[in-house]
């Protein structure tokens, strides 16, 4: 049986030419091992979802006065790391690490939610087998990567069913000022 994804997502874009960078790593990693899940999505960092519209009008008000009481700060992605043999991702550096995921568990507690911790990353591949892995590592091992940017705002995406993807932005949320 298929899972149904959430219907809306909440995440953090990197800039524009940092994500066609992170296309161009899956694609040249699906040449050398196949298909693999998110190979097609977008380079970003989860917030939260929401698993329908009422979930997500419940929520929007306070996520626009969170957002109004977020402080941005440039972030760095500087590593190539994974969880296990399953998901190979771009890390951050320490102090970009804390700060994202504070972020994202204080939205969460902020909007009544229970978390216990997060791992704000940007993923590459999911769903690896231990010999994609080591091709991933392999493949991107003499790869410096180095991205900054200032996390300034949210931004809400809608599941796309024609397209199987989160192609739809329904709204910036800007941080504060």
């Amino acid at each position: 049986m298929k899972t149904i994804p959430p219907l809306y997502s909440l995440v953090i874009f990197p800039k524009s030419e940092q994500s066609t960078l992170v296309m161009s790593y899956k694609q040249l990693l699906k040449k050398h091992i196949g298909w693999f899940g998110s190979v097609n999505a977008a380079a970003h960092i989860t917030v939260i979802n929401f698993e329908n519209e009422l979930s997500l009008q419940l929520h929007l008000d306070r996520i626009r006065e969170f957002c109004n009481t977020a402080i941005s700060q440039k972030v760095t992605f500087n590593a190539w790391d994974s969880f296990g043999e399953r998901t190979f991702f771009i890390a951050l550096d320490q102090i970009s690490q804390q700060y994202l995921d504070n972020l994202i568990i204080d939205l969460h507690l902020y909007l009544g939610f229970k978390i216990k911790n997060a791992h704000a990353h940007l993923s590459i591949a999911r769903g690896l087998d231990t010999k994609k892995m080591k091709t991933a590592y392999e493949l991107f091992r003499n790869t410096t990567i180095n991205f900054e940017f200032n996390c300034d705002s949210f931004h809400l995406r809608r599941y796309n069913y024609r397209t199987q993807q989160y192609s739809d932005v329904v709204e910036k949320i800007d941080f504060r000022k």
